[in-house]
């Protein structure tokens, strides 16, 4: 059975930028948003080397994959999956497509709401309404001092179910995403660690074709 790779998640190189100075030992929510939105407001787009454990916690499975992710605002993320089979994943909205290069088959439709993709999305690829679409609070991990990151704990403002939560590792010098754990209602979640994080001032269209994701 073919494991399919189709939540995303999901940033420094060809752009220039500037490292922000460091925050205090102990920050406060609005200083830590506010330095991540000052970061990815500067460019539409960025692509990361990533790695995603997804976790079943019902049927107590696990899965792993890594390749490369590119989002472009303000909805449209696309992976190369290359571990531990090659496909390309596409979405936009709710909308998906995985084309799987062994074969040739693919598999499209729409992500079912439990699975909590808009709450990815609203995120991801609008990080610039980060503290209108979402209720922020460091989380009670607060710090991971080894990996020098901050850690934030995001509740969607419109959706009130019980586990629909993000938990977001912040770059406690640079304040981009290195990590991003998306958990479900039903306990399930995907956890993204993202390396080489690159901003780019555009991304072709076709890079998010769902009519041509095998190209």
């Amino acid at each position: 059975m073919k494991k399919t790779c189709f939540l995303l998640l999901f940033l420094i190189g060809s752009s220039a930028w500037i490292s922000s100075p460091v925050l205090g030992e102990n920050p406060e929510v609005h200083e830590v948003v506010t330095k991540i939105k000052e970061v990815y407001s500067v460019n539409c787009c960025f692509s990361a080397s990533f790695d995603q454990l997804t976790v079943n916690v019902a049927m107590d499975m696990r899965d792993r994959f890594q390749g490369q992710m590119y989002v472009r605002k303000p909805l449209e993320i696309a992976l190369d999956v290359m571990s531990p089979e090659r496909q390309k994943v596409v979405m936009k909205g709710r909308s998906y497509l995985v084309y799987f290069f062994d074969d040739g088959s693919q598999v499209n439709g729409e992500v079912p709401p439990e699975i909590n993709i808009e709450n990815f999305f609203g995120f991801f690829a609008n990080i610039g309404a980060l503290d209108k679409n979402f209720t922020i609070e460091i989380s009670p991990r607060q710090t991971e001092p080894e990996d020098k990151m901050i850690f934030l704990e995001l509740m969607n403002t419109s959706n009130s179910q019980t586990g629909f939560k993000i938990v977001l590792g912040v770059d406690s010098r640079q304040f981009t995403i290195k990590r991003a754990i998306i958990y479900d209602a039903l306990g399930n979640y995907n956890r993204f660690d993202l390396f080489n994080i690159t901003f780019l001032k555009s991304i072709p269209d076709s890079r998010f074709d769902l009519k041509s994701a095998q190209n």
